[in-house]
């Protein structure tokens, strides 16, 4: 990842680390990652969704209408850029995994130059891994801060020219790559993994199904084994970072990007909200 541009915590420049954290002890917070085209966040309304449901599911306490209209000054400031806005359950005032409901919710905004083109390899190529997800349903769906499942994923696509890895959980079902949602093209039709006993919930990937509803594109949410990706003629990943962008290789096998999934991808890059 590139050096930040800007770091801020509560409001103000940070200077030093908090090591009583208990997202830096525990992983025990969630975060967003934000697009921002001409100072506006893109999906704003569909990322304070996740984000204040990602806290309820932790029963962390923190002022979320105060969080949004600091972010969106951050965003105006910057005009384009990524955002990273992390919340914390705060230091710790105890010993021990447990909250105590002391603790003062910690806001950590991370500031990053926006995507480019020329940032993405000349081919896109994804590989499936042997790294799993652990399946948990009292965390599926939302982002929590404990990402080391992705971090040994991403270690063992060292030596690959992968631009991207599959992962599926511990039931060999695929659930997405290691920083983004998937969508599959099996026997005609399109398919994203059901997220219902691990994985994110991407924002992007609300507004995929949503805009291909509206495209009359059928796009069905299903289990998918893992097997099943040797079948697939097509596939795309999504995050707010990268939009929608089809692959053109799986395990060394060409893939073909369909009309209708690169009429998507370019219906995504024209929308704000």
């Amino acid at each position: 990842m590139s050096k930040p541009l800007e770091i801020l915590v509560d409001g103000k420049p940070a200077t030093d680390g908090w090591p009583l954290d208990r997202g830096l002890q525990y992983g025990d917070g969630v975060f967003e990652t934000l697009r921002v085209r001409n100072g506006i966040i893109r999906f704003q309304a569909l990322h304070h969704e996740r984000l204040a449901l990602g806290c309820r599911r932790l029963a962390i306490d923190v002022d979320l209408a105060h969080l949004w209209a600091h972010t969106r000054q951050l965003a105006s400031r910057h005009g384009d850029a990524m955002v990273k806005v992390q919340v914390t359950r705060g230091d710790a005032t105890a010993r021990g995994y447990a909250p105590v409901g002391s603790e003062t919710a910690r806001i950590i905004s991370s500031v990053f130059a926006p995507p480019r083109a020329a940032d993405l390899p000349p081919q896109l190529c994804a590989v499936t891994l042997e790294s799993q997800l652990g399946e948990n349903p009292q965390l599926a769906g939302i982002k929590h801060c404990n990402r080391l499942e992705q971090v040994l994923a991403r270690a063992s696509m060292r030596g690959t020219e992968a631009f991207e890895g599959l992962m599926a959980s511990s039931s060999g079902l695929v659930i997405s790559g290691t920083m983004s949602n998937l969508y599959l093209e099996l026997e005609g039709e399109f398919v994203t993994p059901m997220l219902n006993r691990c994985g994110i919930a991407g924002v992007t990937r609300q507004v995929v199904l949503r805009e291909a509803a509206a495209l009359g594109i059928a796009l069905r949410v299903a289990e998918i084994p893992m097997v099943a990706v040797r079948k697939c003629t097509g596939l795309a990943i999504s995050n707010a970072r990268l939009g929608l962008l089809p692959m053109a290789q799986l395990d060394g096998r060409p893939l073909r990007a369909s009309s209708q999934l690169l009429e998507l991808a370019a219906r995504l890059e024209t929308l704000e909200n």
